[in-house]
């Protein structure tokens, strides 16, 4: 099994989920995790209308844990914004189920 798939399966992700790199910094005992969505037909959480185009946007969001597999962990996530008939939301983030440890970093842009 590769590192990636080590790391899909660890995350608990599915597709449309999945992770495209990760990378281990040695000297700060640093792991950096990119995740990305891979589009595709989704029903909205809201009313149940299929979703099959483009999202209305993205947000570049940045997830800590402290100790992951024994390193300080960043997950970073370019997540989609998808736009339905009742409103625009943004997707369900499968690594911060509860009880994952993984917290949100707050985004810097104003």
């Amino acid at each position: 099994m590769d590192q990636i798939s080590i790391f899909t399966a660890t995350l608990g992700l599915a597709p449309p989920w999945r992770v495209t790199s990760a990378c281990f910094t040695d000297h700060s005992n640093r792991l950096d995790i990119k995740i990305e969505y891979a589009l595709e037909t989704i029903a909205c959480p809201r009313c149940g209308n299929k979703l099959s185009h483009s999202p209305a946007g993205t947000v570049q969001e940045i997830w800590y844990h402290r100790d992951f597999l024994s390193h300080a962990t960043y997950l970073h996530a370019r997540m989609p914004i998808m736009p339905c008939r009742c409103g625009a939301f943004p997707l369900e983030r499968p690594w911060c189920r509860e009880g994952s440890g993984f917290m949100p970093i707050p985004s810097l842009e104003s």
